[in-house]
């Protein structure tokens, strides 16, 4: 059994994870832009590996960018108007085409989407389980847990209060309560986990990084 798959809760140290949820939100929210580097696994459909970096900037701009082997080289660029313009890698790198926000081509390695792929977007999905009537346990003090041994704190949503159906996880740190760590599970099993790095918020982000040609970033 896998370090994933071994729920760190134990109900003397778990409490409510309502409170904690709106603050990851508070904390998510209170950043103007920021900039991080990603890598996620899925398993659903077979191993598929994915990894870029991520850039946003209020009030709903995004650029990502595949640095890995899934979709390496193509960019898209979700812009003020609302439209999504994107460029594959390699050699069709010159042609830019215009895509619905909710396009497949949009999606990453697990299915989600990019749009809602801001940190702000996933605190507000947790929030959106539980009024669906999802439970969520979080630790109460941070535990060593996760990829790198760091101490985090651990939250889990579970699918009802019997919470023998485990849904989402996610290592949250204690300091920024921002999400370092994410498990996706269907029917117990993981179908995806995703790790952020080297989180840099408040740059004050140009608004021409979020165009297809871009601006290099300090």
């Amino acid at each position: 059994m896998t370090l994933a798959m071994v729920s760190p809760l134990k109900q003397q140290n778990a409490t409510d994870g309502q409170v904690f949820i709106d603050k990851m939100y508070a904390s998510a929210d209170a950043y103007d832009d920021y900039v991080f580097e990603f890598e996620m696994t899925a398993f659903k459909h077979g191993k598929a590996v994915e990894a870029g970096r991520f850039y946003f900037k209020k009030p709903k701009l995004i650029r990502l960018e595949e640095t890995g082997s899934f979709r390496r080289g193509s960019v898209a660029v979700l812009g003020r108007d609302g439209k999504v313009k994107a460029k594959a890698g390699g050699g069709l790198g010159f042609f830019v085409i215009d895509l619905a926000p909710n396009s497949g081509m949009l999606r990453s390695a697990n299915g989600h989407p990019m749009v809602e792929s801001d940190l702000t977007s996933l605190a507000q999905a947790l929030k959106i389980f539980l009024q669906e009537g999802k439970v969520a346990r979080v630790s109460a003090e941070p535990i060593s847990f996760g990829q790198t041994g760091d101490r985090v704190h651990v939250l889990e949503i579970f699918h009802d209060r019997a919470m023998s159906d485990i849904y989402k996880r996610v290592a949250v740190h204690p300091k920024t309560m921002l999400p370092v760590e994410w498990w996706d599970f269907e029917e117990g099993k993981l179908v995806s986990h995703s790790r952020w790095m080297s989180f840099r918020g408040n740059l004050g982000l140009a608004e021409e990084v979020f165009t297809i040609k871009g601006a290099k970033v300090q």
